[in-house]
């Protein structure tokens, strides 16, 4: 069976998550049957420390269990991204409403280990690192064998370092925010066929595609945080009216955005940012997940949606298995367990113990409710612990 991931953004909260996930499917021996991973901010960040743990290979559910897990809860409980950004910022006051993107690069090339360019990535998975473009507005991604979007053009040059990749994908405007690309240099293009690859069975098409060279149409794009255009990173690996792409059998997405809750009014700038980065962001999320729930409960393409903060009674509620909830959800977080994970604050600073260890087995449980719940053919119960 192909599994496409999704990963979605929301800071550590969802790299650890994330983690969380991983270990589910690594219990089953599932990490081997992913073939295309898709990833944004804090997923991407999961994606690429999973990543350089393992040689920067794609690990094996064993090697993920025995070598890889242990050694990320290590790096996200003892270092600071959030504290080495702001020391960056206090030794650079001159700079300091520059955006930090790149010296988030460099600490991800450093303290993390990701220090290989985009053509060094395996070729499985697919991995698709989004952020999002200012200059068009749309849906930039970093892959092995290229870069770019639909409506500015791509490249196949891609001696780009991963670390910058990743940065761009978690530049949340704030602490972070956009990263630099220069343009020049590289040869880009467009395809002539479609405006984009949603419909395409896999990678060896897309390279023989018929293109057309162009001009950039700027010498600098500025490259935010993925989820400010699509927090799931589901605009590779879907089109909404026919569903997933053709090498794709089973979908997971690994939604940990949190859960926005009510809040005062305040004035100025926290207004402005309430809305866009709060209230649009949530209900563009919410479009997007109810669209690929109604895929599928509605159509043939399998699947699971795992949402932060969702209980197991809750989750095999609605999957129809009440007669199961006693016996299964008895050694689960609890729901206001679950909506604690949930509320974890989106940030990169380093996690407690106790925070790591609510948000990993919260991942790993959902995943294993969720699964079991709706697609009980494919997957078993596992059970924490």
């Amino acid at each position: 069976m192909k599994i496409a991931l999704a990963l979605s953004g929301g800071g550590f909260r969802a790299t650890v998550f994330h983690l969380g996930v991983l270990a589910r499917l690594a219990k089953e021996e599932r990490l081997e049957h992913i073939t295309t991973l898709s990833t944004v901010s804090g997923g991407s960040l999961c994606a690429g420390l999973v990543m350089a743990l393992n040689n920067n290979q794609w690990p094996s559910s064993q090697a993920y269990l025995m070598h890889v897990l242990p050694a990320a809860r290590h790096i996200l409980t003892t270092r600071d991204l959030k504290s080495a950004l702001i020391k960056k910022v206090v030794l650079n006051i001159w700079d300091v409403f520059d955006p930090r993107a790149n010296e988030l690069a460099e600490l991800l090339a450093k303290d993390w280990g990701i220090d290989i360019n985009l053509n060094q990535l395996p070729e499985s998975p697919r991995w698709m690192i989004n952020s999002t473009c200012y200059e068009t507005g749309k849906n930039w991604r970093f892959e092995r064998f290229r870069m770019g979007d639909y409506l500015f053009g791509y490249t196949n040059d891609t001696d780009y370092p991963l670390s910058e990749a990743l940065a761009a994908s978690a530049g949340f405007p704030g602490l972070i925010g956009a990263l630099s690309l220069e343009t020049g240099g590289r040869d880009w293009f467009r395809y002539r066929e479609l405006a984009d690859d949603s419909l395409s069975p896999g990678v060896d098409r897309i390279q023989k595609r018929r293109t057309e060279p162009i001009e950039p149409a700027f010498p600098t794009v500025h490259l935010w945080d993925g989820g400010v255009y699509d927090n799931h990173g589901l605009e590779g690996l879907v089109d909404y009216n026919r569903g997933w792409k053709k090498d794709i059998d089973f979908l997971i997405v690994s939604d940990a955005a949190g859960r926005s809750k009510p809040e005062a009014y305040q004035r100025g700038s926290k207004a402005l940012m309430r809305i866009i980065t709060g209230v649009m962001m949530d209900q563009i999320r919410s479009l997007r997940a109810r669209a690929i729930l109604e895929r599928m409960r509605n159509h043939k393409d399998r699947g699971a949606f795992l949402q932060i903060g969702n209980s197991c009674s809750e989750v095999l509620a609605a999957a129809g298995k009440k007669d199961e909830i006693a016996e299964k959800c008895a050694g689960c977080l609890t729901p206001l367990e679950a909506t604690q994970a949930a509320e974890v604050e989106t940030d990169i600073a380093r996690l407690t113990t106790k925070k790591f260890e609510l948000l990993f087995r919260h991942g790993f449980e959902n995943a294993d409710y969720s699964l079991y719940g709706f697609s009980s053919d494919f997957f078993n119960f596992v059970g924490y612990s």
